[in-house]
């Protein structure tokens, strides 16, 4: 073909290449949490709150460095976080470094290392007596170990994540815990730092004053690390407000208004 024949086509090619640019710079790529990264596909390999802020808007930050949705880079364990930051109905926040969730704790040296930089006093850990025994935590785990066993949520159903909730001496030992001033900072887990913590976690978060919105963004931190179930979520929560809220909740399994004046105070930062 002659170059003056070619050059027809150049212009076409040239004219379609000035069309698609400006569309493809604006094209945003759904990562594998649900969120949206500007055109690039590291977007999607990166946690949106490595040091963003999520689960609840801002939020507050009292000079830990602690921000909504902190993840924390424990070695050996996936799916840890503080709860810390996590704003509040009332304007107020989460405490930073007081209550922290993940999986169980089998940590290597540096991982050891890690978790004691942390000051954790009491491990509140929500798995059956077997998972206890076939994972147990590490040797180094020096922290008072409270056994809390939850029901496994096997079928991750509503039913399921409800038969937890029913658990009430399980629930009641969680939260004398947590209602104990001198337990601070405390750990608390599941196997996989989602179901049984996830609800713990939503019950600690609506005793604190976080709306229900703020619960369920928390809750699905979760989702790109070990997956997320919130229909059974809302379930529990559909029952809790119906049961007449948290504190009624509480106060069926135990809870005390002291326990849960004690929790308000160690756990809420201005």
């Amino acid at each position: 073909m002659q170059p003056q024949a070619l050059a027809p086509f150049s212009s076409l090619a040239l004219t379609l290449v000035a069309l698609l640019i400006p569309a493809l710079a604006g094209c945003e790529l759904e990562t594998s949490d649900g969120s949206a990264g500007a055109g690039s596909t590291h977007a999607a390999a990166s946690p949106r709150w490595s040091g963003e802020a999520s689960a609840g808007g801002a939020g507050g930050d009292d000079g830990t460095g602690c921000k909504p949705g902190h993840r924390i880079p424990l070695a050996d364990v996936t799916n840890v976080r503080d709860l810390g930051g996590t704003s509040l109905s009332d304007g107020r926040h989460v405490a930073c470094g007081q209550l922290l969730r993940g999986a169980p704790l089998t940590l290597s040296s540096q991982g050891c290392q890690a978790f004691a930089e942390l000051g954790v006093k009491s491990v509140v850990d929500l798995r059956t007596d077997s998972e206890r025994a076939s994972v147990p935590e590490a040797a180094c785990v020096t922290a008072e170990l409270v056994a809390a066993p939850f029901p496994v949520p096997y079928g991750l159903s509503a039913d399921d994540y409800l038969r937890d909730l029913h658990e009430t001496t399980a629930l009641a030992t969680a939260f004398h815990t947590f209602g104990d001033s001198g337990a601070y900072p405390i750990y608390f887990h599941c196997t996989f730092g989602r179901d049984r913590t996830g609800i713990i976690g939503a019950l600690l978060l609506l005793a604190l004053g976080a709306t229900r919105e703020t619960v369920m963004s928390e809750y699905l931190l979760s989702k790109p690390f070990v997956g997320a179930y919130p229909d059974a979520l809302d379930a529990v929560l559909d029952e809790v407000e119906s049961r007449g809220g948290v504190e009624r909740v509480l106060q069926d399994a135990g809870i005390t208004d002291a326990e849960l004046s004690t929790l308000r105070e160690r756990a809420i930062s201005d």
